[in-house]
C-alpha cells in the first residue's frame, strides 16, 4: 500500500506516523474524520521576479560633447523633460554654413534664370547684323563704281598709249598727258583695291556678326543645363540644412516618456560618439511579474488566471496572468533534475511603490476554486501501486478500502468527487502497513477539535 503522491510539485505527501495501541481485544486503535462539504481552491506556487516589459535607453543623438549629467539613479522624470544639453556651438555653426549654402545657390540660380543680358545682346548683335548688311550694299555699289573708274582709266590710257607710238602717223599726244592718264589708271587701281579690301572687312564682319546670336542662344541653353545641375546641388544643400537643423532640435535630449532612472551609464562633461548610452529610464507603474512554471502547470492556466504575489514584506499582492508564453525550455531544478518550463507573465492589479526592477516574489497561481465541495485531509488519501486512489474506511469495526475520485486539491485538502460522503468515517492519516479488514477501535474527533 502505497500513499498517494500527484502529478504536480506542489503537492507534497508526507508519512506521518499512527499511534496504534493494542486494546484487550486486539483491535488497532486510529484516528478517524469525516467528509466536510466547504470551499476549496487549488493552487501551486513558483518564485518570479519583476520586471518592465519596456526599458527606454536614452542614447547620444549625434556625436558632440555634453555636460554633466545631473540626474542620479531613481530620480523620476517627466514626459518631454531634458535629461542632457549637448554643445550647442558646432552644431549651431555647421546650421548656419548649410544656411549661406543655400542662400548662395538660390542666389546663383537666380542670376542664371535672367536672360536679360543675353537678350539684349542678341537685340544689339541682329540690329548691328542689318546695319552691316546695308554697309555692305553700299560697298558693293563703291566697289562696283571704282571699278567702272578703274576701267575708264585704264581704256583711256591704252588709247593714249596706241596714240603715243612711233608708228603712228601724226601722233600729236604729248607726254605730260600720257603721264597723267597712267597716274589716273594706277589711281583707280589703288582706289579699287582698297574699296575691294573695305567691302571683304565688311562681308567678314557680317559674317561674325551672324554667329554673334547663335553663341548668345548656346549661352541661354547652356544656362539652363546649369540650372539643372545649380537645382541639384541646391537639393543636396538643402538635404544638408535638414540635417543641421535636426541635429540642432536633439541639442535637448528629452525623456521619451515618463518614468524613473534605471541606470545611468555616464556622468558626461566629456565628447560622445553618437548612439553611446547615457541613461536608462523605465515606468514603474508596468511593472509585471516573470515566474517559469512546471509545463503541466501552466496547461491548468490561462489568461486572467487569478494570482497571489508575496514579496516577503508589505502584504499580499494581487494580480493576474497577463501572458503565457508559447515556447517552452528546459531548465535544472535545484536537485540537478531537467525540469520543462514555460515562462508565465503576471500584471499587476495595481501598482505596487515598495517593488522595484529585478525584485524577487513567490507567486502562487489559484487554478481552481470550489465554494460546496466535499473535502477530506490530503494525507487521507493513498495511492494503490496501480495508480488508483482510495481511504481507508471504517465500516462495522473494520476497515475497508474505498476506491476514490478527486477533483480540486490545495498544500492540506483534497476534493473528493466520488466514493465518499458526509456520512462516512475514515483514517485521517492511516499507516501504510494498513491494508484495509483490520479490526480497530476508532476514537472520533470532537466538534470542537
Amino acid at each position: 500500500m502505497n500513499r498517494w503522491i500527484p502529478a504536480s510539485s506542489s503537492l507534497l505527501w508526507l508519512a506521518l506516523p499512527l499511534s496504534l495501541a493494542a486494546g484487550c481485544s486486539g483491535a488497532v486503535e486510529v484516528e478517524l474524520t469525516r467528509p466536510q462539504r466547504k470551499a476549496i481552491e487549488e493552487t501551486f506556487s513558483e518564485p518570479g521576479r519583476t520586471r518592465l516589459p519596456q526599458v527606454y535607453t536614452v542614447s547620444m543623438p549625434v556625436e558632440a560633447r555634453i555636460g554633466r549629467v545631473e540626474l542620479e539613479v531613481g530620480d523620476a522624470v517627466e514626459a518631454g523633460q531634458v535629461l542632457v544639453e549637448l554643445d550647442r556651438l558646432p552644431l549651431e555653426q555647421a546650421l548656419l554654413e548649410a544656411q549661406a549654402a543655400v542662400a548662395e545657390l538660390r542666389a546663383r540660380i537666380a542670376v542664371n534664370e535672367d536672360h536679360a543680358m543675353e537678350q539684349t545682346a542678341k537685340e544689339d548683335l541682329q540690329r548691328a547684323i542689318l546695319a552691316g548688311e546695308q554697309a555692305l550694299k553700299a560697298a558693293d555699289a563703291q566697289v562696283a563704281a571704282a571699278r567702272a573708274r578703274q576701267e575708264r582709266a585704264r581704256l583711256e590710257l591704252e588709247r593714249l598709249e596706241r596714240l603715243a607710238e612711233p608708228s603712228v602717223e601724226g601722233s600729236v599726244v604729248a607726254q605730260r598727258e600720257l603721264d597723267d592718264a597712267r597716274l589716273a589708271a594706277e589711281t583707280a587701281l589703288i582706289e579699287l583695291r582698297e574699296q575691294e579690301f573695305q567691302n571683304a572687312a565688311t562681308a567678314i564682319l557680317i559674317t561674325a556678326l551672324r554667329l554673334g546670336p547663335r553663341f548668345v542662344d548656346e549661352r541661354i541653353s547652356n544656362k539652363r543645363l546649369e540650372r539643372a545641375v545649380l537645382e541639384q546641388q541646391l537639393s543636396q544643400a538643402q538635404a544638408r540644412l535638414a540635417v543641421a537643423k535636426h541635429r540642432l532640435a536633439l541639442a535637448s535630449v528629452r525623456a521619451p516618456r515618463a518614468g524613473v532612472v534605471l541606470a545611468r551609464h555616464t556622468r558626461g562633461e566629456a565628447p560622445l560618439r553618437a548612439g553611446q548610452a547615457l541613461l536608462e529610464l523605465g515606468d514603474l507603474a508596468s511593472l509585471e511579474v516573470v515566474a517559469d512554471v512546471l509545463s503541466e502547470d501552466a496547461l491548468r492556466l490561462r489568461e486572467g488566471s487569478e494570482v497571489r504575489l508575496d514579496p516577503g514584506a508589505g502584504g499580499l499582492l494581487r494580480g493576474e496572468v497577463a501572458r503565457i508564453e508559447p515556447a517552452g525550455f528546459t531548465k535544472l531544478s535545484a536537485l540537478g533534475v531537467e525540469q520543462q518550463r514555460v515562462r508565465v507573465i503576471v500584471r499587476l492589479a495595481a501598482p505596487a511603490p515598495s517593488l522595484g526592477v529585478g525584485f524577487r516574489v513567490q507567486a502562487r497561481f489559484v487554478t481552481g476554486r470550489a465554494q460546496d465541495a466535499l473535502v477530506v485531509p490530503r494525507y487521507s488519501v493513498l495511492q494503490a501501486p496501480g495508480g488508483d486512489l482510495y481511504a481507508l474506511v471504517v465500516r462495522q469495526g473494520r476497515l475497508e478500502k474505498r476506491s476514490l475520485k478527486v477533483g480540486l486539491q490545495s498544500d492540506v485538502e483534497v476534493q473528493i468527487t466520488e466514493g465518499l460522503s458526509e456520512r462516512d468515517l475514515l483514517v485521517e492519516t492511516p499507516e501504510t502497513g494498513l491494508s484495509g479488514g483490520e479490526a480497530v477501535r476508532a476514537r472520533e474527533p470532537d466538534a470542537g477539535e
